[in-house]
């Protein structure tokens, strides 16, 4: 694995922080147009798009309910205990997010607050390619559940039967309106809904879409914010290890390759250290690993594109880089493992100490695993019950409040030219 020694001004940063997969036009103007066709030709264009692209046999893009527990009952005991457990500490953790609504009292009798509502229907799409995700239902369905969401939609791309573990969390969870239907066109009829040739509605549309997906979902789902809320456009996976002469090399290296075996090209498997040493004994060991896996051709394209070992001259260094890059997963495997810990100001998710390894957070610990990427760390957070609520203004203004302000209030809204806004306040006069 490549050592470079750096400083925060270093091109090899910029050259890190400035990854991003372009989709090309030809792709995003099929995204278009498959959307315009959801949109116009409803139940009969979304079925069309399953056969062709999805794989599905016959005209009901619904999976039947028995399909689900066919598939569930497959599930070995092992494998559900797990599942089960993982369901629980997601559950138990995002609890901890509910909100409430509130009210304050202010003078002359007027009242203030918010209202929190959870959202009625979510959608959520689940990969149906080359990967197999029942974690991918955990971590969007249960704080939409806890959040108090009374629909979950899911949508995948069913390869022959669905996949024994999700049809088990599906069953777990209550959740059975799952349709057959992938890519851009499952978030097509996510957004506008559908209904057949007489007009009736056979699929609701959604408030909001979450999951990740193929480059063509992912379009689709930038295309059609607005018409309903998304979660956010993920970008490669990312991890960042902050590493001292105290880490256990191996450990290092192998959590930096949990993220390079995604696959992309553009993933981020990224260590800092402040010592060369360190650093040697960590490449070395991340040799050995990648000469021994069955993805060896696959973790050497990614290595070779994002993978770096980064050597600074000090920890303050060191600490500015981890922000400037804001991954996904950040893990610190430090002597003073903690107070570094609380100097990172961007990052998804923050592992302190050696035996918090990055998938102990992707599959159980109880935070979510959907976590900004690619640099949004800056600005955006970790999917939770907060993103499926919406919070409602609540003002109740009493007579004398609104005789003692109206002029106020008029004042402003003629300065601005709204005549009309200054009048209804000031009818009440």
């Amino acid at each position: 694995m490549q050592i470079v020694k750096v400083t925060p001004k270093s091109a090899e940063i910029e050259r890190i922080c400035g990854r991003e997969v372009a989709p090309s036009r030809e792709i995003h103007d099929k995204v278009m147009q498959i959307l315009a066709d959801i949109k116009k030709g409803g139940i009969a264009k979304a079925t069309e798009y399953a056969q062709k692209f999805d794989g599905l046999k016959g005209k009901n893009i619904r999976v039947p309910a028995s399909a689900i527990a066919k598939s569930a009952a497959k599930c070995p005991k092992e494998l559900q205990k797990a599942l089960k457990q993982a369901i629980k500490n997601v559950r138990d953790f995002h609890q901890n997010q509910m909100e409430e609504s509130w009210l304050m009292e202010g003078a002359d009798g007027v009242v203030l607050g918010q209202r929190i509502r959870p959202m009625k229907r979510v959608g959520l799409y689940v990969p149906g390619g080359a990967g197999i995700y029942p974690s991918t239902v955990i971590m969007n369905a249960v704080p939409a559940l806890v959040a108090g969401v009374q629909d979950i939609v899911v949508v995948t791309p069913i390869k022959g039967e669905i996949n024994r573990a999700v049809a088990f969390v599906l069953q777990e969870l209550g959740i059975d309106e799952v349709y057959h239907i992938g890519g851009a066109q499952a978030i097509g009829l996510l957004a506008y809904g559908a209904k057949d040739v007489k007009g009736k509605t056979v699929v609701e549309r959604v408030d909001k879409i979450v999951g990740p997906g193929n480059v063509f979902a992912a379009i689709a789902k930038k295309e059609v914010f607005g018409v309903v809320d998304i979660d956010m456009v993920a970008g490669p996976s990312e991890v960042l290890v902050m590493a001292d002469n105290t880490c256990d090399p191996d450990f290092v290296a192998a959590d930096l390759l949990s993220q390079a075996e995604h696959g992309s090209g553009f993933e981020a498997a990224i260590c800092i250290t402040d010592n060369m040493e360190t650093a040697q004994m960590i490449s070395a060991c991340v040799d050995v690993q990648v000469e021994n896996s069955p993805k060896r051709e696959l973790l050497e394209k990614v290595l070779g594109n994002f993978g770096r070992i980064l050597v600074v001259k000090d920890w303050f260094d060191g600490v500015e880089i981890a922000n400037r890059i804001a991954p996904e997963h950040l893990e610190v495997m430090t002597a003073e493992a903690e107070s570094m810990a609380a100097q990172i100001e961007n990052a998804g998710a923050v592992f302190i100490g050696p035996w918090s390894s990055e998938p102990v957070g992707d599959y159980f610990a109880g935070p979510n695993h959907v976590l900004p990427t690619n640099g949004t760390g800056r600005f955006f957070s970790p999917l939770g019950v907060y993103d499926f609520l919406k919070r409602m203004s609540i003002i109740r203004y009493s007579e004398k409040a609104i005789k003692k302000n109206a002029k106020a209030i008029a004042a402003v809204a003629t300065e601005e030219g709204f005549i009309h806004h200054a009048a209804a306040v000031l009818k009440r006069l």
